[in-house]
């Protein structure tokens, strides 16, 4: 993605950007191009260097080793022979604005040799400011259009969407909270999105956790304690992410609970995410957790199957990737729950096929020779039962001596009979080892629960997990994926 950056003689840097972003593409090819630079980099040129900011250290160490020599020929070929080429990413830019810091040792920048040194320090002696830290542009935010919302997770994004778009909403706290990769932060940065192309010139932060305490931290260092107050408890949007990472700092906490205080006060909105609910995060001041309950608390939940798939589908298409159905279940497969595992799935299928190794002919190969034919293969051996046993506690919140006991409450008798179904499936076991290994007495019981399993996953029955609720297919395949994680 290519970004424009604020300079006085916008029309030719546009031209140089539009320039430098068609001959790159020519270079490299559509397919490349579209892989690397548009969805996992974006492009910024500053008087005679061109920033090429990667979303992760990965893409960046994979721009320099494979696209250096096209990066550094275009960008003479546009801005002449003494333009340089930086390769960085955007946790990298993150800290620079921080601690002003230059030195690309530090922050993982690599460079072309196409300039002294000294030139380059003094362009990065003024870090700008960048998407996700202060009061910006929002470049790169997600879009609510981009959300594939499912039944899991719909009142999450309907909250979220209210809070965004409703002026009138009395709603001025809302707290998600759910496991990693369920689109927690896809759901932040689409408010601060939609709220600011409503009310473009709102004060609006997006920061994290750990962004909001350093900031708070380096005012008090500096003495301005003052400035970082007026800057923040005067937004009109302040939204923090992983606001866990709060959690024994004590200055901190007081800090954000003055800060929600005031912009409440104010008529601003605040907007919070972390894994768990407010009263599950550890080391955190009764003061602070009861205004978190004071506004609205919504669970995402994790995608459930259809979701899932559609989702694989997208990113797929997003990357020009055609693959056929059977292909897309197999990448499902072979992922977990984690909407983030599914899209790096995805990239890597991408990456291998841009590669050009091989035709993308049969997809359903593609996708297992860039993930792998099997996921149990790691652990060299059979999966055991006391494995299963020890996951299906896991997930379902039934203690061990209950699932192996003879107490006929409904979750217990479900959680049994995940047991059988996934013992069935995972194991050579005939019934009656099943049976002996659940404490049963006859197999025909254990016959029985399998069965009754199976039975709810064809009917799509919600059951009840160890905090939430899924179909009976869905918590098979989160037990699953517990059974071969702690084999790994």
């Amino acid at each position: 993605m290519i970004q424009h950056c604020h300079e006085s003689d916008r029309t030719g840097v546009d031209a140089n950007l539009d320039a430098l972003g068609d001959s790159l593409r020519q270079q490299i090819g559509v397919r490349k191009y579209s892989l690397w630079f548009q969805d996992n980099a974006h492009i910024e040129i500053v008087e005679a260097e061109v920033f090429v900011t990667a979303q992760s250290k990965y893409a960046a160490d994979w721009i320099d080793r494979h696209f250096r020599g096209e990066l550094v020929e275009v960008a003479r070929a546009v801005l002449g022979e003494h333009a340089a080429v930086t390769i960085r990413t955007q946790s990298s830019l993150a800290s620079l604005a921080r601690v002003g810091s230059i030195d690309p040792t530090a922050t993982g920048e690599t460079r072309a040799p196409c300039e002294p040194p000294s030139s380059r320090q003094s362009k990065l002696a003024a870090p700008r400011k960048t998407s996700g830290c202060g009061d910006d542009a929002g470049h790169g935010w997600k879009r609510f259009e981009d959300f594939l919302a499912g039944p899991p997770n719909r009142l999450a994004f309907e909250s979220a969407r209210q809070i965004a778009e409703c002026d009138d909403d009395p709603t001025k706290l809302l707290f998600l909270h759910g496991s990693c990769g369920v689109g927690k932060t896809h759901l932040l940065q689409s408010i601060c999105r939609k709220f600011r192309e409503r009310h473009p010139m709102a004060k609006v932060r997006y920061a994290t956790g750990e962004q909001f305490t350093n900031d708070f931290i380096a005012a008090i260092r500096e003495n301005n304690i003052e400035q970082f107050r007026r800057r923040t408890r005067r937004l009109e949007l302040l939204v923090i992410d992983d606001v866990h990472f709060l959690g024994n700092k004590t200055a901190t906490q007081s800090e954000c609970l003055h800060t929600i205080d005031a912009i409440g006060f104010h008529g601003g909105r605040m907007v919070l995410a972390s894994d768990g609910h407010p009263r599950q995060i550890a080391k955190f001041s009764a003061a602070l957790v009861s205004r978190f309950l004071s506004g609205m608390v919504v669970k995402v939940d994790d995608a459930d199957r259809a979701t899932r798939l559609a989702l694989a589908r997208q990113f797929a298409i997003r990357r020009g990737l055609a693959l056929p159905p059977a292909a897309i279940e197999t990448l499902v497969d072979r992922t977990g729950t984690s909407i983030r595992e599914i899209e790096g799935a995805v990239m890597t299928v991408a990456a291998l096929h841009s590669l050009g190794g091989m035709e993308m002919g049969n997809g359903q190969i593609l996708v297992e020779r860039a993930l792998g034919r099997t996921t149990v293969s790691h652990a060299g051996r059979p999966v055991r039962v006391m494995e299963i046993l020890h996951a299906v506690c896991t997930t379902t919140g039934v203690e061990r001596d209950d699932l192996v006991g003879v107490s006929r409450h409904r979750r217990i008798v479900t959680a049994r009979g995940l047991a059988a179904h996934l013992a069935r499936e995972m194991t050579t076991l005939s019934f009656p080892e099943i049976a002996k290994a659940l404490g049963r007495s006859s197999h025909s019981t254990v016959h029985a629960a399998a069965n009754r399993y199976r039975s709810m996953i064809d009917q799509s029955q919600l059951v009840e997990a160890r905090s939430d609720h899924l179909t009976a297919a869905d918590l098979s395949e989160r037990t699953r994926r517990e059974v071969l994680r702690t084999r790994i």
